[in-house]
């Protein structure tokens, strides 16, 4: 990612309505679906500026991986100290005992997306889990994908498709952000008709301390939830894999 998408998220990501939301839902499903015990070791895959780690480290032993200096300096900011930088292949994975592996907005970001979750399917135990998010819809591209470097985006077919293919047992798949799906719907399309109305620099859509609020309970609300029902659309897919 760009270097200013850093500084940005750790700015926002601990009240910023997309992060909290994301987070708690995943967190929560990490909890109800995974067969993890308190303290496990779970790697956390392009960890960025650590808010999710942090949030997992209340019950977990959280391993941060990045390949940005700059990610783990603000990862060193909360408090998080087992820390790793490089690229999976160079993570000493044969010396722990990962029970899971994180890639919160990660995937997208990588050329082979396919050698990247094979790796992470070799380097887990058997019974290890894989939880991934991903963006949803080629058609939502917007240059918050460009400031993001994103390769591409996902539906839930070739999402679905790309974990089997590396071999993992799918143990949930839903589309998450889906209350709010109609307003970002909206708000890509005013931008493409107006490409004035986004900045090539902003990193987050900036909204009102009032609508981040209300955006916040609304992505929450989803959570309640799930997993017992799945969503059939939104702005994000999250699947929870098993490796057989």
């Amino acid at each position: 990612m760009q270097e200013a998408v850093y500084h940005k998220n750790f700015e926002v990501e601990d009240e910023y309505f997309w992060f909290v939301g994301r987070n708690a839902i995943v967190a929560k499903l990490i909890d109800e679906l995974c067969c993890l015990n308190n303290n496990d070791e779970v790697l956390d895959i392009g960890t960025g500026t650590g808010g999710f780690a942090t949030l997992l480290s209340e019950k977990y032993s959280v391993i941060g991986l990045d390949t940005s200096p700059v990610a783990l300096e603000y990862c060193r900011k909360r408090g998080l100290r087992n820390l790793f930088l490089g690229t999976l292949d160079e993570f000493p994975a044969g010396e722990l005992n990962i029970k899971a592996a994180v890639m919160l907005d990660v995937i997208e970001h990588i050329d082979d997306d396919s050698g990247i979750v094979k790796q992470v399917y070799d380097m887990l135990p058997a019974g290890g889990f894989l939880i991934a998010t991903v963006p949803a819809y080629r058609w939502m591209w917007s240059q918050h994908d460009v400031a993001h470097m994103h390769k591409r985006r996902y539906n839930m077919k070739n999402f679905r498709k790309l974990l089997t293919n590396a071999g993992f047992d799918l143990k949930f798949t839903s589309y998450i952000n889906t209350f709010l799906f109609i307003p970002a719907v909206l708000k890509r399309f005013v931008d493409k008709l107006n490409p004035a109305t986004k900045r090539k620099d902003e990193t987050v859509d900036e909204v009102p301390a009032g609508i981040n609020t209300l955006f916040t309970k609304i992505f929450l609300a989803e959570g309640k939830l799930l997993p017992a029902i799945k969503y059939p659309f939104g702005l994000t897919i999250v699947a929870i894999a098993r490796k057989s």
